[in-house]
């Protein structure tokens, strides 16, 4: 198993000059970084490809989806807006070498709830249409989009893996899978085991940090049903901490972190990792 971190843990946005982060990551053990892209610009292929294969870090691009990149918008020219920015993060995961991008991809996170059932039907066809065409660019890539259910306060649209499973069989396409956080399937499903095993070859990535959003292994998720569940699934895919520092004030507020979870990022990232090998070698 393969396990990461993302450089929200430490700071937003991440950006091509903080080579020192990286190496950081590099030195406390981990085996990939998650790369969230909140501007496409702030990261260079040119820069960043030596230096990660330099320090044999993979690499999964996170998407960032704000309200300026709503592919479920009524506005062709949203759609189109969102569309662009799906695309450079497709670019930068070929050319850093990253086999998916992940996210919430069909809507923005915090969009408003539309009022009435035809609305939201209305918004959900228009994002499996605009996740049908993306899907097609991502296998021409040779990359493959994860969708990332989010928990009932971060959207309405897709909050499990149930949900994720009738947009994919809309959607079709061997180049769109699933992305599940621990943190929102703590809030979302009842049975870890079972959501993963329900996900089975379809899920591609997963991200963990505990049922607080702190240290995996300080709160009160279902560790062993997701081992569980991984195991019977053989899934050989990435495990990345995503968790957020409070000192990323912007970020931090939308997120809700007001407070440390370890003296610091360093100590979050390392015990985070440390607790992760224990768990997955079943110690």
């Amino acid at each position: 198993m393969k396990f990461g971190a993302s450089t929200w843990l430490w700071t937003s946005p991440f950006t091509g000059d903080q080579i020192a982060l990286l190496e950081n990551i590099a030195a406390l053990g981990f085996d990939f970084v998650e790369l969230p892209v909140e501007e496409p610009s702030h990261i260079p292929v040119a820069t960043l490809k030596p230096v990660l294969a330099h320090l044999g870090l993979e690499v999964v691009i996170c998407a960032a989806v704000t309200a300026g990149r709503d592919m479920s918008a009524e506005s062709s020219a949203a759609r189109r807006q969102a569309f662009d920015y799906f695309e450079s993060c497709l670019a930068l995961a070929e050319g850093l070498g990253a086999s998916c991008v992940v996210g919430p991809l069909y809507a923005p996170v915090g969009k408003a709830r539309l009022g009435t059932e035809s609305l939201r039907c209305a918004q959900w066809e228009r994002s499996v249409a605009s996740l049908s065409q993306l899907a097609q660019t991502a296998g021409n890539c040779g990359v493959r989009l994860g969708l990332e259910p989010l928990n009932r306060f971060e959207t309405d649209m897709i909050n499990n893996v149930a949900d994720a499973q009738r947009f994919l069989q809309q959607v079709a396409s061997p180049y769109l899978g699933i992305s599940l956080d621990s943190f929102h399937m703590n809030i979302e499903e009842t049975d870890f085991r079972r959501a993963v095993v329900s996900a089975g070859e379809l899920l591609i990535h997963l991200q963990v940090s505990d049922s607080h959003r702190g240290v995996p292994g300080d709160g009160n998720s279902d560790w062993a049903g997701l081992r569980d569940g991984l195991g019977a699934i053989g899934y050989r895919g990435k495990i990345g901490i995503e968790s957020f520092s409070p000192d990323a004030s912007s970020l931090a507020e939308a997120v809700c972190i007001w407070r440390r979870f370890a003296e610091s990022q360093d100590d979050f990232a390392r015990d985070g990792l440390a607790f992760l090998r224990r768990w997955w070698a079943g110690a």
